[in-house]
């Protein structure tokens, strides 16, 4: 992905790129998919899509999308957004609350764009091996409310601190349904066996059981109480190992997308 030409909006050295491009970032992904499928609404769609099986094709997604979004062109991250909106735009429903729940609404998108950051900021501050300033966490956040705007939230935080504000003040939309349980308890049955240090989850593949226990380890309260999650406080030597090598000379992302070949009109669109 990085050797195709062209625009980016975002470069080496920014915050961005150094959360997205970090070995903690399958951690964040994972925290994000479970803060989704705490949401009843999410829960719904999940749980009635193709991914009801093994919810590891919605992990595989939210990666595809953060790593393009940063690291590709323009050209290819507009129209995956464009691709990404396109789909939550024709879903629609019920949740097991009876709530009508539509994938276009604004406050949906908001919240789902604030706990997908959030989520990625927190395993890169508690796992990497250098953590961002609060300056360079501020940074993140606005660079990160440019693809959320795109991706149709209409407002969207400027600071961590106005991140973290706003899931708090909404942390009605964690609750409890079947299928988010459901979900949930198949993310880690269909996990890999890590196979050791040498060869950690996080560098060798995105799906295992220590991606999501550590991503439990993260998420709010909430949350786990939500998914019936277990409690299991963890580390960056507990995720790497003691002699960790998952950091060492991480001079470029450790990318695994593809990127699409796009239309160049899209060169026409930035991030606000």
């Amino acid at each position: 992905m990085l050797d195709v030409p062209g625009p980016r909006w975002f470069r080496p050295g920014d915050p961005i790129w150094r959360v997205h491009g970090d070995a903690a970032t399958p951690l964040g992904v994972t925290t994000a998919l479970l803060m989704l499928l705490a949401n009843p609404a999410f829960a719904a769609i999940i749980g009635s899509g193709s991914a009801a099986r093994n919810p590891w094709i919605v992990d595989d997604y939210l990666h595809d999308l953060v790593e393009i979004t940063t690291f590709g062109t323009v050209d290819d991250a507009m129209v995956t957004i464009d691709h990404a909106h396109r789909d939550r735009s024709s879903l629609s429903g019920t949740t097991e609350h009876g709530d009508y729940y539509y994938g276009a609404d604004p406050e949906l998108a908001c919240w789902a764009q604030a706990a997908t950051a959030w989520s990625l900021l927190a395993a890169y501050q508690r796992f990497a091996a250098k953590p961002l300033t609060p300056a360079e966490s501020d940074e993140y956040v606005r660079q990160w409310a440019g693809i959320a705007h795109l991706q149709g939230a209409s407002a969207f935080p400027t600071s961590a601190r106005e991140l973290e504000q706003l899931l708090r003040s909404s942390r009605d939309r964690a609750r409890a349904t079947t299928a988010g349980r459901r979900a949930a308890r198949q993310l880690r049955e269909n996990a890999k066996a890590c196979p050791g240090v040498a060869e950690n989850s996080v560098t060798a593949h995105r799906s295992c059981t220590t991606v999501v226990d550590a991503a439990a380890s993260l998420v709010p309260s909430d949350v786990r109480r939500a998914l019936d999650l277990p409690h299991r406080p963890m580390d960056r030597s507990a995720v790497f190992g003691r002699i960790s090598k998952a950091h060492q000379g991480l001079s470029l992302p450790r990318l695994t997308t593809r990127a699409p070949i796009a239309a160049p009109s899209a060169m026409r669109v930035r991030p606000a």
